[in-house]
């Protein structure tokens, strides 16, 4: 069964390995951290840091065999509802990305954190329909 939640320890050397393959270091010790797995094995995972009143999306990643199932869209909107849980309806980027940028993330306008080129409301990706359907999430 395919399951979305948060990182617990017994993860870490699975999702770094992921990571690594990604040209990502992370000690994993800080924010929120999603994997999705499918009992033993880590498919992707995600994690954003939470600052005040908004949050910065660290990455989405897919291990390469498992792209295209939709699990990033799963891994993204999950870890943006645990925002909206917390009250944060505003995330940042720190590059350019096609995905993002195909799943509701804008260039940033906004005078907090100019130095981060994609923004978006929680609400606007939470709002939409996800993976074709009519439904949302």
């Amino acid at each position: 069964m395919i399951v979305l939640r948060q990182i617990e320890k017994d993860d870490y050397s699975n999702v770094k390995s992921i990571l690594k393959v990604n040209g990502i270091e992370d000690d994993l010790s800080q924010g929120i951290i999603y994997i999705i797995n499918d009992e033993d094995c880590i498919m992707g995972v995600s994690k954003i840091i939470i600052k005040d009143n908004y949050g910065i999306l660290k990455y989405v990643v897919v291990k390469e065999k498992f792209r295209g199932l939709n699990y990033g869209d799963s891994l993204l909107r999950g870890i943006l509802f645990k925002c909206k849980s917390m009250g944060i309806n505003k995330v940042y980027y720190h590059r350019y990305d096609s995905y993002l940028l195909k799943k509701g993330f804008t260039n940033n306008k906004t005078s907090i954190l100019v130095d981060h080129k994609l923004y978006t409301e929680v609400d606007n990706i939470l709002n939409n329909t996800c993976c074709g359907g009519t439904n949302g999430v």
